[in-house]
């Protein structure tokens, strides 16, 4: 099975994974056999530098290398729906463990879904009147408000 995963660094196993998806630095492809980790190849993003549609592009790519399953802090709404077409799991881990400790994490056992995003944090390319964009930004504020209280929950559950 073939796992790829955003990463900040290329250092093979320990390279660090990204808060970002389609704009992350590096990709990492992992291959993953009898529950065991067997390979993992670190590449050059190619989508990291286009203007727009780095998300969807890189899923696309994702799943022209045969990719099964995606290990990502977050993934945009356009790239989470080319994910979903293709057939492409993408599961949810924290951003800054390592690739290896991601496929570790993930091999234990049932990682949680991930959460409906919001839409993308930049405004839209037309014009919003003032109240709207007030609108806009209280929308995703309390978005956020509901994923930090989902955290000290959770937080609270495993201290």
């Amino acid at each position: 099975m073939k796992v790829a995963i955003p990463s900040d660094t290329s250092e093979g196993p320990n390279s660090r994974i990204s808060y970002l998806f389609g704009r992350a630095p590096f990709i990492a492809i992992a291959e993953v056999q009898d529950q065991k980790l067997v390979d993992v190849r670190v590449e050059s993003n190619p989508y990291a530098q286009i203007p727009g549609g780095a998300g969807p592009s890189l899923a696309q790519y994702l799943r022209e290398l045969g990719v099964q399953v995606v290990l990502a802090s977050d993934v945009g709404p356009n790239a989470a729906s080319v994910l979903s077409a293709s057939g492409i799991s993408w599961i949810p881990v924290p951003a800054g463990i390592t690739v290896r400790e991601a496929i570790e994490t993930y091999l234990r056992g049932p990682l949680p879904q991930p959460q409906a995003l919001p839409p993308p944090i930049a405004p839209p390319p037309y014009p919003l009147s003032r109240e709207e964009e007030i609108r806009w930004l209280k929308e995703r504020r309390d978005w956020i408000k509901k994923r930090i209280e989902e955290i000290e929950k959770r937080l609270k559950e495993i201290s």
